[in-house]
């Protein structure tokens, strides 16, 4: 039996149609793709134009096959066969001598907009799925398919620089405002659109590329990088480097450039390490838990709590289609609560996020109370109140006693025994942790922490709920401080050690970023509050025996407790930080003192693993990675102890 092909064709009104029905470009793509070209250029037809179009709903091409890739990593000829093959397909395409169209619906990333930018034209539907960007930088590697190349070529150095270096998966509407389409329709009207488009209609002019400004935005750019990535990942550094010197070349000549820069890249550590977490990304997607099967759709859900965690999770539970009750007994804290919440929503539309219409249909799921209501309707009720267990167990008693029978009843708790919240309800098997984080609109990883009496069904509920709103669940043993938590106190407590040893905070956080770490551990204390940090470590020293330094206590009962205090471990004034002068004594040993704090995390995660927490290393990689922006580049803790 013949394969089906996933590129077919047709002829409509002097116009070849080509139909793409693959997520993904493959080598049974690129094949079927040729054959379809070579058709077309062979073909006797009184041609007006060619589209390019998905078969498939929201997805034009969601890029490279990437095992592709992983089976060649080491093996330099095969990885400049893979890249030949993509120049000599897409080459052929902007070799058609009649005009190209990319009728782009869905995601188009990578390799994927690299077909489109081969093409004379792009027009994409509105539709909320449809993505548009370059996001190979994520993988450690660059644009080269003709991304690298053929975007300055289209837009200029300024957002080439911008939309290869952020690696965003851009909207419909912002895509056609940068350039990187030419029109914008309803995905309805997408296909006639298409076919319809008169060429002498969109004019564009063509960018300057040897500019004499080219230093100064490139010395930008550079900036920039080393600002957010100390240097770390190699791929932003070379695709400057490239840029730089495609525009002062030819086509052919940047297409080569490409080339080398993609297979210099692909044999870096970082670059392995970062494709590993983009399959690991795509299994906790897809994780599997025993008895797991098709669930009702979970639509209604309240989430008792309305301060910074409640608040986050109600956003964006309602940002994900769920009609959410936001329920607390402070009417000040709902207000609070409702602000933060229309807050993130018009962030989301000034980041291009979402548009106006979404935000507002969010915005009108959330129904806010601090009333009393029977919970017998909800699929889930979320707790997510003050982290004290004896509140806690009263407000859970009193959620069971209005929840139906078969509601899944959750804690956000970040650290608090799901086990001994348990002892207090009569359906225990209904009970489970969903621990969010802070910001929750931004950090995708989540916890479900699992009871001993949690039952299969439940953590099968909980893992499909975290997939359906588009986050990654991780299933961990009830323990103290589960995984996260668990990983990273230890690693704050080891700096509040060196702080009371001399070591100035901002010498320490300067060199963790360095590292590798988002931010530094002072900045992340004083950002969560040091009476919260304080809390969480007397839990975990009670159950894990560890000594607390005792400055934390100081600087809380004098009333420093971080950025909400304008005081923690810096100072600030109008939401900035004040700049100190560095002592000498304090710049001494810096790589001592980085050694000793990021030792106490990777040995915390030796003993998680240990204590089988969960189920394998990666898990707990992926953890630390997506909980705490653990420096991806280095692979985790788990791994990055292999290379000690």
């Amino acid at each position: 039996m013949d394969r089906k092909s996933l590129v077919t064709k047709e002829l409509v009104d002097g116009t070849f149609i080509v139909r793409m029905n693959s997520i993904v470009i493959n080598e049974q793509f690129l094949d079927d793709l040729n054959k379809i070209i070579g058709d077309i250029n062979s073909s006797s037809a009184n041609l007006k134009s060619v589209v390019f179009i998905s078969d498939l709903d929201n997805i034009f091409l969601a890029g490279a096959d990437l095992s592709l890739m992983q089976s060649s990593l080491g093996d330099n000829k095969a990885l400049g066969e893979l890249i030949d093959r993509g120049h000599n397909t897409f080459n052929r395409i902007q070799e058609i001598d009649v005009p190209t169209i990319a009728a782009i619906n869905g995601a188009c990333l990578g390799g994927g907009f690299e077909l489109a930018l081969a093409c004379d034209y792009r027009i994409a539907s509105t539709d909320k799925s449809t993505k548009i960007g370059l996001p190979e930088v994520n993988l450690g590697i660059l644009p080269a398919w003709g991304g690298t190349t053929r975007l300055p070529r289209l837009v200029g150095l300024i957002t080439s620089l911008k939309v290869i270096l952020g690696g965003a998966q851009n909207p419909a509407k912002y895509a056609k405002k940068i350039g990187l389409v030419d029109d914008i329709t309803f995905k309805e009207n997408l296909e006639e659109r298409a076919l319809k488009l008169s060429t002498n209609k969109i004019k564009r002019k063509k960018p300057f590329l040897r500019n004499p400004i080219n230093s100064v935005v490139f010395h930008k750019a550079l900036s920039n990088v080393m600002k957010k990535t100390a240097g770390n990942y190699p791929a932003p550094l070379k695709i400057i480097a490239v840029l730089k010197q495609s525009c002062k070349v030819s086509l052919k000549e940047s297409l080569k450039l490409e080339r080398e820069a993609f297979i210099e890249l692909a044999n870096t550590r970082e670059c392995s390490n970062l494709i590993r977490i983009f399959f690991m990304q795509e299994r906790f997607k897809k994780l599997k838990f025993k008895n797991m099967r098709p669930s009702d759709p979970i639509k209604n859900v309240c989430v008792t709590g309305a301060g910074t965690m409640g608040a986050g999770i109600a956003q964006w539970l309602s940002s994900r289609g769920m009609n959410v009750i936001l329920k607390d007994i402070d009417k000040q804290a709902i207000a609070n609560g409702l602000k933060t919440i229309g807050d993130i929503f018009v962030q989301g539309v000034r980041g291009h996020k979402l548009d106006r219409p979404s935000a507002r249909d969010g915005l009108s799921r959330i129904t806010s109370t601090t009333q009393d209501v029977s919970l017998a309707n909800q699929d889930l009720v979320i707790e997510a109140i003050v982290e004290n267990m004896a509140v806690k167990k009263k407000v859970l008693k009193s959620i069971e006693d209005k929840a139906g029978p078969n509601t899944i009843i959750a804690s956000n708790t970040s650290a608090l025994s799901i086990d001994e919240m348990a002892e207090c309800l009569d359906r225990p098997e209904n009970f489970v942790g969903i621990h969010f984080f802070n910001p929750v609109h931004k950090m995708k990883l989540v916890e479900i922490v699992v009871g001993s009496k949690t039952s299969d069904e439940t953590i099968a509920y909980a893992v499909q709920f975290v997939q359906k709103i588009s986050k990654f669940p991780i299933v961990v043993k009830d323990s103290p401080g589960f995984v996260v938590n668990r990983i990273l106190m230890p690693y704050l407590i080891e700096a509040a050690r060196q702080y009371e040893k001399g070591i100035q905070p901002e010498v320490v956080d300067k060199e963790l970023i360095k590292w590798g770490m988002p931010m530094g551990p002072f900045r992340l204390m004083d950002e969560i509050g040091l009476d919260v940090c304080l809390h969480v470590a007397k839990d975990l020293s009670n159950r894990l025996g560890f000594d607390i330094p005792n400055i934390l206590t100081v600087m809380i009962d004098k009333g420093h407790l971080g950025r909400k205090t304008g005081k923690g471990f810096y100072e600030y004034k109008k939401g900035r930080s004040v700049k100190r002068k560095l002592q000498s004594s304090s710049v001494k040993h810096k790589t001592d003192v980085t050694v000793a704090i990021t030792t106490r995390m990777i040995v915390e995660a030796g003993k998680v693993l240990k204590e089988q927490i969960v189920a394998e290393g990666d898990d707990i990689d992926f953890a630390m990675i997506m909980g705490t922006g653990f420096a991806p580049f280095k692979g985790g803790p788990i791994k990055y102890r292999e290379t000690l």
